[in-house]
C-alpha cells in the first residue's frame, strides 16, 4: 500500500460530495468549501506475517466550511459530520470500493478554526484508519 495512492484516492472520493474541492495534499491556499488530505500520524508496517498488511493510523481528512462565525458554516460541518446522508464524509468514504488499500474507516471528527493564507475557516478534521497489503 502506498501513501500517495491512498491520499489521491481519498481526495477523489471526497470530491464526490457536492460543492467540495479537495486537494490530495495540504495546499498553500484554498477557497471554502474545500479540503485536503494530510499525512497520517504513523504507518505501522508488517502487521501480518510476511508483509501481509500495513496500517496508516489517523489519516487526516480536513474540510473547511467557511467563515468560522457564519451559521452556514456550522450547518455545512453538521452535514459532513453526520453518520449518514448525501454529504456525510463517513458514508462516502466507507461506501467506496477502494483500489489503493483494502479498507478505510472514518474513526472520528474534531472541530476547530484553521487559518489558511490569513483566513480563519471552520474546520472539520476527520481521522481515518487505513489498512492494506504490505507490498508496494
Amino acid at each position: 500500500m502506498k501513501l500517495d495512492a491512498v491520499m489521491d484516492e481519498a481526495a477523489a472520493v471526497l470530491r464526490e460530495i457536492s460543492g467540495l474541492n479537495v486537494s490530495a495534499y495540504p495546499p498553500g491556499s484554498l477557497t471554502a468549501p474545500a479540503g485536503y488530505v494530510s499525512y497520517p500520524t504513523s504507518i505501522d508496517l508488517d502487521e501480518a506475517y510476511g508483509r501481509g498488511e500495513d496500517r496508516f493510523t489517523d489519516l487526516p481528512l480536513v474540510l473547511l466550511a467557511g467563515k468560522a462565525t457564519d451559521r452556514a458554516a456550522r450547518d455545512t460541518v453538521a452535514a459532513w459530520s453526520a453518520g449518514s446522508g448525501p454529504r456525510s464524509v463517513k458514508a462516502h468514504m466507507e461506501a467506496h470500493a477502494w483500489a489503493s488499500c483494502d479498507d478505510l474507516t472514518v474513526t472520528s471528527v474534531e472541530f476547530d478554526v484553521e487559518t489558511i493564507a490569513g483566513v480563519p475557516y471552520l474546520a472539520a478534521m476527520f481521522k481515518a484508519t487505513v489498512v492494506g497489503p504490505g507490498e508496494g
